[in-house]
């Protein structure tokens, strides 16, 4: 009998330790399969869309022109505040930034065609979103109208009922503002933001439209011209980055992060300071309102 019993306290210390080593198996497999078990890869730990970037050792930027946030560089490259977080998402990847030039008309369809990984300062629109993702917005503004210092216009419905021309800028999420809220007025299309302040200073049209700190840009530029600000708003944009549908979640948290500490240090508001912003509570202050 004292034989038997034990054998069956054998029997049951080896079915015990068999469990814990299935279980412990089975959680071992569990996480490696989750991607959470061992010490993980790279690509897991960053994401893989990110780790694309870091093995080809190169960010690349599409950017269109809407100063002072994105402008071009002396050397034909771009640059401005709204590329910060990326410039210091390129270092924490150790890789190099590469700016594309891109034009608002079709800044998105780069995207998609690969030609670069980010869209920068692109404004979070319904129908963009259908083709390609957000990050978390950089930045928000109001859309505006620009005149002539000497106009008869101190508000955007004297322009429109002016029935006069207005330049609005094609694939221009603030330009398109206006046709959407005022349809009945007169539009005439430039392809960049430059061209259609030139129509402007040629007389070819009485107002031009956009986001508001590129006119304001203009206004600093060009002490003839001033700016009209909408009340209520006409449109409102917040402006992120583009990158592609196919981006993974882990990889846009990851930018959302450069994004939050360059906004959250003083980054922004640093760079913004340099290049003179000046908000629409500013613009009397600052004598670039239309009075």
């Amino acid at each position: 009998m004292a034989k038997k019993k034990g054998n069956s306290a054998n029997r049951m210390v080896l079915t015990f330790i068999v469990v814990i080593l299935l279980a412990l198996g089975g959680g071992f497999l569990g996480a490696k399969l989750s991607g959470g078990g061992g010490g993980g890869d790279d690509a897991s730990a960053q994401g893989s869309w990110l780790q694309e970037i870091k093995d080809r050792g190169v960010l690349r930027v599409g950017v269109a022109i809407s100063p002072p946030h994105t402008v071009e560089l002396e050397d034909g490259t771009f640059g401005g505040p709204n590329l910060i977080p990326l410039q210091n998402l390129a270092d924490a990847l150790n890789v190099k930034l590469e700016t594309v030039p891109a034009e608002w008309k079709n800044i998105v369809a780069g995207l998609q065609a690969g030609r670069y990984d980010f869209a920068a300062n692109l404004d979070r629109t319904l129908e963009r979103a259908t083709a390609v993702q957000f990050t978390n917005p950089v930045w928000d503004y109001p859309a505006a109208m620009a005149v002539m210092a000497d106009a008869p216009y101190t508000t955007v419905d004297d322009v429109v009922t002016s029935g006069n021309p207005i330049s609005i800028v094609t694939g221009s999420a603030a330009s398109g503002g206006f046709p959407r809220k005022f349809p009945e007025a007169n539009y005439q299309e430039s392809d960049a933001y430059t061209s259609s302040l030139q129509t402007l200073l040629a007389g070819r049209v009485v107002a031009i439209t956009g986001d508001l700190p590129t006119l304001v840009s203009f206004a600093q530029e060009n002490s003839d011209v001033k700016i009209i600000l909408p009340d209520p708003d006409v449109y409102r944009g917040f402006a992120a980055y583009g990158v592609p549908a196919t981006a993974d979640a882990r990889s846009v948290e990851t930018v959302n992060i450069a994004i939050e500490r360059a906004i959250n240090d003083g980054l922004m508001d640093e760079a913004y300071a340099k290049v003179g912003y000046v908000t629409e509570d500013q613009l009397g202050e600052a004598g670039l309102l239309k009075q």
